[in-house]
């Protein structure tokens, strides 16, 4: 399990790249989980399901904190300029 932290930057991160775009749930679940397959002897399917069963609740707190803007009735995360000083993001540059 990835720690919370890093678990919530690759979210900003993720976000930031689809700035004006945001993200569904299910876009951000496949590139969030994702876990690289470093052999081919590994199974990483339990760290994919325990990051998938993180995400829910990491996506409320971020909202509730400011960091991203979580739609409900669209089901899209958009991250918030408060997310992407969190992150130092280059947009911010432009």
């Amino acid at each position: 399990m990835e720690p919370s932290s890093v678990f919530f930057v690759k979210i900003l991160r993720i976000l930031a790249e689809k700035y004006s775009m945001g993200c569904t749930f299910e876009e951000l679940t496949k590139l969030v989980t994702a876990v690289p397959n470093i052999s081919k002897f590994t199974n990483n399917s339990a760290a994919e399901r325990e990051n998938q069963a993180k995400l829910p609740d990491a996506l409320v707190l971020m909202n509730s904190e400011g960091y991203i803007f979580l739609n409900s009735d669209t089901d899209q995360s958009l991250i918030t300029i408060k997310g992407l000083i969190a992150i130092n993001s280059k947009i911010l540059w432009n």
